[in-house]
């Protein structure tokens, strides 16, 4: 299946290794997590939002993908399209 991360752009959700909610500003985990790849890979960086406002962040093995969507409808999507639930950290606290 394929998920749509906006600017009609879709990826295969296979390729998905993690989606990060970026507008929150206190979101360590991402920043935390995307430092260290960082620090072992060498990522394309993809701008998908439509005015370079960012909700979200994909992250795949070489690009990372910036787009206006927010991380819960990212998420939503890809439930529905599974039919299974997509594990949320935040659900949890």
């Amino acid at each position: 299946m394929y998920l749509h991360l906006g600017s009609d752009f879709v990826i295969k959700n296979t390729d998905i290794i993690a989606i990060f909610n970026i507008r929150n500003q206190k979101n360590n985990v991402f920043k935390n997590y995307l430092q260290k790849q960082c620090e072992k890979h060498k990522y394309e960086v993809i701008d998908l939002s439509e005015n370079g406002e960012y909700s979200s962040c994909i992250l795949t093995d070489d690009k990372i993908y910036l787009s206006g969507i927010s991380a819960l409808t990212l998420k939503k999507r890809a439930e529905d399209d599974f039919g299974i639930e997509v594990y949320n950290r935040d659900r949890d606290n």
